[in-house]
């Protein structure tokens, strides 16, 4: 009987040895098992082209928005391209701001150089950055010495160009050192604000006109393209910031692009 099941043993031991041969060289499990190092090398090889890829240039249409160094809109200036990275067919090379300080050009993703020129004089020149939609800013500002705005982007789609509300100016002008107790506010726009309704002045100030540190502000006039607001009760010492929100609208109902102005109180000022 031990006999018997020695044998059995020794059977299913041989068995065993010579499926475990079969399977390593069965060639897809060799694969498996121990593969081609050309083949691993040739993987890897490509992961870098993988990586590397980038998305191919295509063109928008974006709104931009100049201003100088008071905050004042910057109008009837032109944008002349004079460097791009990516050219395409189709793309803009002069565009002019309105009387906003807006512009709107057709260009390609990449960098785009332009050169300003205002009243037949190079004003400055600025490269924008177009990444996505999403992503457009402006990389460097040369020539001018004087803290100027290219800012407020906005893509939008082809022949469908947007209208913008716009604060075009105000006294005090953004970035002031007043020496002086200003005794309001002084706004203009690119076109007519509405008036308040019936709105009471003092709701309307609230909802619209937001001033930190807090002041007193009044008697709100709207003439014109302009809003007057009567500002006391300063502070020596303190620069305020005031922020225009989009409740102030147009005739026509369009919506006050936002805008933040900062201006700093000297000693005299507070008196």
């Amino acid at each position: 009987m031990n006999l018997i099941i020695r044998k059995l043993k020794y059977s299913l031991l041989i068995v065993l040895l010579l499926i475990q041969a079969n399977c390593y060289y069965n060639p897809f499990v060799q694969k498996i098992l121990a593969p081609d190092p050309k083949e691993d090398s040739s993987i890897l090889l490509g992961l870098p082209l993988l990586g590397g890829l980038t998305p191919a240039p295509f063109a928008l249409s974006i709104a931009g928005q100049i201003r100088n160094e008071t905050g004042a809109v910057v109008s009837n200036a032109e944008l002349k391209v004079i460097h791009r990275s990516n050219e395409l067919e189709g793309l803009d090379s002069t565009v002019t701001t309105d009387s906003g300080g807006r512009f709107f050009i057709h260009l390609s993703t990449g960098s785009t150089t332009f050169e300003v020129t205002l009243l037949g004089s190079t004003y400055f020149t600025f490269t924008l950055f177009v990444s996505s939609p999403q992503d457009i800013r402006v990389s460097e500002i040369k020539g001018n010495s004087n803290p100027l705005e290219v800012s407020s982007f906005f893509a939008y789609e082809p022949g469908n160009q947007p209208s913008f509300f716009e604060l075009t100016y105000s006294i005090p002008y953004n970035n002031q050192i007043l020496e002086y107790t200003p005794e309001s506010f002084n706004f203009y726009f690119s076109d007519f604000p509405q008036g308040l309704g019936q709105v009471q002045a003092a709701t309307w100030l609230a909802e619209n006109i937001t001033v930190i540190p807090a002041i007193s502000l009044n008697n709100v006039e709207i003439m014109s393209e302009s809003i007057f607001i009567s500002a006391a009760n300063f502070t020596n010492g303190v620069t305020y910031s005031i922020t225009l929100g989009p409740g102030i609208r147009s005739q026509s109902g369009i919506p006050l692009t936002p805008r933040t102005l900062l201006i700093s109180c000297l000693s005299e000022c507070g008196y």
